[in-house]
């Protein structure tokens, strides 16, 4: 009688592929989620950062009846023109907004480090987290990637201090422009929930491809020099505040290309669909990518006494 061989144990070829086939699938279904997922999260610390903000900016207001000014002229302690001319307990640095919170989030240490002898305060080259979001690919370990103007070697900022609240646009030349002399409440005219503080911004941001190109600027929490400043609503790519008066704040972008298609005269969101805001009251608003540029434009203006209009 002949016996029958039975067939060695294990898959054929084609059943392999099959399964290969198969778990590629299942991977393109839940690739998207897990994406989503992550982004999510992220999201929730970038406002979670932003409500920390509205805090800080609050609890300096209390503490010292008035704001600090956007920023100083300019950062070099070499050039006298570029420290602060405001009368009052912020005259006579090379700082920005963001040097003056720190203490608001926990970061006293950086801040008993400053000293106006050093270039933008002298700890332009820390990583401050609460400035970061997790959701901004335009850091590299917290730092700008650009090497423009060293850049690459300064802290990121992600956000961004309205200039129309924290500037005086009114003054007469654009160093005085940048030192405002802001007061809660009496700044926010139009209301404190309907009033923007802060927005999220790229710290490598330019309209070319070459990351180190002389038009790549970026967003850095301590610098105080034009194209550098962590600041939106001055609407010109080199952040110089050059135009007189409270000028309709140009509208944010929304997931630029770093470098690429991103404008620097503008806020600008990593985030799909929209970009993160923090208000007056410290609360912080998801805003729609196809908000209208007017309502942004009111919600910008502290003073102009204007409706935001229904897509608010």
């Amino acid at each position: 009688m002949r016996r029958e061989r039975s067939r060695a144990g294990g898959f054929t070829l084609i059943e392999l592929l099959v399964v290969i086939a198969i778990i590629a699938v299942l991977i393109g279904l839940l690739l998207p989620a897990v994406q989503r997922a992550r982004e999510s999260s992220f999201n929730t610390d970038c406002k979670n950062n932003l409500h920390q903000l509205g805090l800080a900016i609050q609890t300096l207001n209390d503490s010292n009846g008035t704001l600090p000014p956007l920023c100083a002229p300019c950062a070099d302690p070499t050039i006298a023109s570029c420290f602060t001319t405001i009368p009052g307990q912020y005259k006579g640095v090379n700082y920005t907004i963001f040097a003056y919170m720190l203490p608001y989030i926990e970061q006293t240490s950086i801040y008993h480090l400053l000293t106006p002898s050093g270039y933008a305060g002298g700890q332009y080259f820390e990583v401050v987290k609460t400035y970061l979001c997790p959701s901004n690919l335009s850091n590299n370990n917290g730092k700008s990637q650009t090497a423009n103007g060293g850049a690459i070697a300064w802290g990121a900022g992600n956000y961004g201090a309205n200039y129309l609240v924290f500037g005086n646009p009114n003054a007469a030349n654009s160093s005085l422009r940048v030192q405002g002399a802001a007061r809660f409440p009496a700044t926010l005219r139009d209301g404190a929930t309907n009033t923007i503080l802060f927005a999220e911004r790229f710290s490598t941001c330019g309209l070319t491809s070459n990351v180190n190109g002389a038009t790549t600027y970026g967003s850095l929490w301590a610098d105080s020099n034009s194209v550098w400043r962590p600041a939106f609503c001055m609407n010109t790519v080199t952040n110089d505040a050059t135009t007189a008066g409270y000028n309709a704040c140009a509208m944010f972008q929304v997931q630029p290309i770093p470098v690429g298609t991103c404008d620097n005269g503008r806020a600008q969101s990593p985030h799909p669909e929209g970009m993160n805001v923090c208000l007056g009251d410290a609360s912080v608003r998801f805003l729609n990518a196809f908000m209208s540029p007017t309502t942004w434009a009111h919600a910008c203006d502290p003073r102009d006494g204007n409706p935001n209009g229904p897509d608010w």
